[in-house]
């Protein structure tokens, strides 16, 4: 005989304790809207970040090239 799993379902936090209740079921939509809100602003600052250093890079892209092919050149050199 089968039992259905979600019956009784007890949610653990990352070390392994028990959690009262199920969190996500609970979670309204502010919460939602919050973290949604913290996602979109790490990757704008990340992004923006990432772009400011290779825009304000003081080496042109031919040079930044020429050390990337060598860089792999020599990764690919040392693999026997």
């Amino acid at each position: 005989m089968t039992t259905r799993s979600d019956v009784n379902s007890t949610s653990f936090d990352p070390y392994g304790e028990p959690l009262g209740e199920d969190r996500t079921a609970f979670m309204v939509q502010g919460d939602r809207r919050a973290r949604n809100a913290a996602i979109a602003v790490f990757w704008t600052l990340a992004l923006t970040l990432t772009a400011g250093r290779v825009y304000f890079s003081d080496q042109s892209f031919g040079q930044t090239l020429t050390l990337a092919q060598a860089q792999i050149g020599a990764f690919v050199t040392a693999i026997p």
